[in-house]
């Protein structure tokens, strides 16, 4: 099943848009893991476990594996297999930001659609669209382009006017994406951005966004939902895999994306 039709039998089954970010701060990690040499793993099998009945799509976030090399990578290997193995229906997007030469590209696409297998990636789009060609030669896989980002200072580029078309960056962004089919190309819109994301959405129906920002980083929720559309996976991190310190952080996370999955089913009911 490709990842689009993964995604929209998840969202209607569980009437929610929640995306789980997997974001292992080794920092933040409970003491009750120390000492394990898989401590990145253990920690993110433990929240997937948690909140699988919720997640409408799982995102790791590999830059908190890569930091520590090989014995990373391997344990973020396992964490793929793991979700895939125990949860083939939830797609998972795989948040690694790449984006390079149609040779290069080739390579990343090579691991993370062939050896790992997941379901869609995160691409930086400003190299320009031959470089997200190669991505998505197999039609069953999407990419996210970052569009408009939630961190404070994406403004800086994302939000600079071109003087030919008019436009912004983050909307040409978004006028290149047109090019290829919505089952294989969306956009991270961030939700620190719930105006430029309900123009957004007028004018790309179709495309579905991957929407970071929500929760500790101070979106609300009620502001996001009001904008974004169905075809839409509002990612959450922080706010449920660190719910607790202690011992007991995989059930406080599956209590915390509990009450985000409802509280989206009730504010889209409404909406309706």
């Amino acid at each position: 099943m490709d990842f689009y039709s993964k995604f929209v039998r998840r969202r209607e089954d569980l009437g929610s848009l929640l995306c789980v970010g997997i974001d292992p701060d080794i920092s933040k990690l409970p003491s009750s893991l120390d000492g394990n040499q898989d401590k990145l793993f253990l920690f993110s099998r433990e929240i997937v476990d948690a909140t699988a009945d919720y997640a409408v799509a799982y995102k790791p976030n590999i830059a908190f594996f890569e930091a520590f090399g090989s014995q990373g990578i391997s344990q973020f290997e396992k964490l793929i297999r793991h979700i895939k193995i125990h949860y083939p229906g939830i797609p998972i997007v795989a948040d690694a930001k790449r984006g390079d030469l149609d040779n290069t590209a080739r390579q990343y696409a090579a691991f993370f659609f062939k050896d790992l297998g997941v379901d869609s990636l995160t691409l930086s789009p400003y190299m320009g669209a031959d470089t997200v060609r190669p991505f998505i030669e197999d039609s069953s896989k999407m990419v996210f382009l970052l569009c408009l980002t939630s961190n404070p200072d994406s403004a800086q580029f994302q939000k600079k006017t071109f003087s030919e078309t008019g436009r912004r960056l983050y909307e040409e962004v978004a006028a290149v994406s047109e090019s290829f089919s919505p089952r294989n190309v969306g956009l991270v819109v961030g939700a620190t951005h719930p105006a430029e994301m309900g123009e957004l959405r007028k004018s790309h129906l179709d495309r579905v966004f991957l929407i970071p920002g929500y929760g500790a980083q101070g979106a609300s929720l009620n502001d996001v939902l009001a904008v974004c559309g169905e075809n839409s996976l509002v990612n959450s991190s922080r706010s449920i895999i660190f719910s607790s310190p202690g011992s007991d952080f995989a059930e406080a996370a599956g209590k915390a994306a509990k009450k985000i999955a409802e509280e989206m089913r009730t504010l889209l009911k409404d909406k309706k």
